[in-house]
């Protein structure tokens, strides 16, 4: 189990951790696995991959410690270490410990790293990450926003450096269901990719997946409708008509039509996904089973739909057509 230390000071103080010492080494270290003479971030790995956790929380800090005091912060090893301990905490879920770590990390890197760089993206993604998961939507938000901010600064509005904070942003906002925030950065992403590749490029998939469900989700069938035949294209054009891509987009197309209230085009589509199952999986495999009642329950409601226009006449229409005045 890992420590339930409190937590500790950042890289602009020195740590109170105390340092190993020759009189702790036989309870510390398993002289058979580790030599002295490793790196303590290496020995750390090692631990954890001995499920020693404990053990290599304290090794990564340490290693630190020794990196900040001997290189000072603004070194990639140093840079290294700190980002050992982020991914350390991150992974075991102390969001709270690898905060003050990630936010140590991403001011370092604004000194050394371009903005447009990806290692310096990857770092506000970790942060921003880290802020969603201790409660702080807004500074997750924030920290994207200026993100932007520093990017048009260097590369101008319309650089593809920009698809990567504008994506970013848009999730944070599709996390929170506020879909018209998400919008007008989809929107733009998406401007920029077919600006630099055209509307058809593979590198356009990724936004279009996300734009379709934004559409869908405020009620655009039309649109989420468009944007999924655009994609159907482009994924046809890598795997061919029959591939599970393809289906998978079929199946969103479908879901859409169904939500416009088009039963029988949502049908066409389901079915020919079921088609594209039966070849992969087979007609007994449980995705294709699932289908085939999905198919029933919509052809069930156009069925109720057809029944429903005898059901719903006016009175007078009925008497009507029952040759009653």
């Amino acid at each position: 189990m890992l420590t339930n230390a409190p937590a500790r000071q950042h890289s602009r103080h020195k740590r109170h951790e105390p340092a190993i010492t020759s009189t702790d080494l036989n309870n510390y270290y398993s002289k058979e696995t580790v030599e002295l003479s490793v790196d303590p971030a290496k020995m750390a790995q090692m631990f954890l991959e001995q499920g020693r956790n404990a053990d290599a929380e304290r090794l990564f800090l340490s290693a630190l410690d020794e990196k900040i005091e001997r290189l000072g912060e603004e070194h990639p090893e140093t840079e290294k270490c700190l980002e050992d301990v982020c991914v350390f905490y991150t992974n075991f879920g102390r969001y709270q410990l690898a905060e003050e770590f990630a936010e140590t990390l991403l001011r370092i890197r604004s000194l050394t790293t371009s903005p447009i760089d990806e290692i310096y993206n990857r770092t506000v993604e970790h942060v921003a990450n880290i802020y969603e998961k201790v409660g702080k939507p807004n500074q997750a938000e924030a920290l994207y926003r200026f993100l932007i901010t520093l990017q048009e600064e260097v590369v101008g509005t319309d650089s593809l450096s920009m698809v990567f904070a504008l994506n970013r942003l848009a999730e944070c906002y599709t996390r929170q269901n506020e879909f018209l925030a998400a919008l007008p950065l989809y929107e733009r992403a998406l401007a920029v990719e077919e600006a630099a590749y055209g509307p058809f490029a593979v590198e356009t998939n990724n936004t279009l997946t996300e734009l379709a469900r934004v559409y869908q989700a405020l009620g655009k069938t039309e649109k989420a409708a468009e944007i999924l035949k655009r994609q159907v294209i482009i994924l046809e054009s890598i795997h061919g008509a029959n591939g599970l891509s393809v289906a998978s987009c079929l199946s969103k197309m479908a879901e859409v039509f169904e939500q416009a209230g088009n039963v029988p085009e949502a049908e066409a589509l389901f079915q020919r996904v079921t088609q594209i199952y039966e070849g992969a999986y087979g007609k007994n495999s449980g995705t294709v089973q699932l289908m085939y009642r999905k198919l029933d329950q919509l052809r069930m409601d156009k069925a109720r739909q057809q029944q429903s226009g005898f059901v719903a006449m006016t009175p007078p229409m009925a008497n009507t057509v029952m040759g009653v005045w």
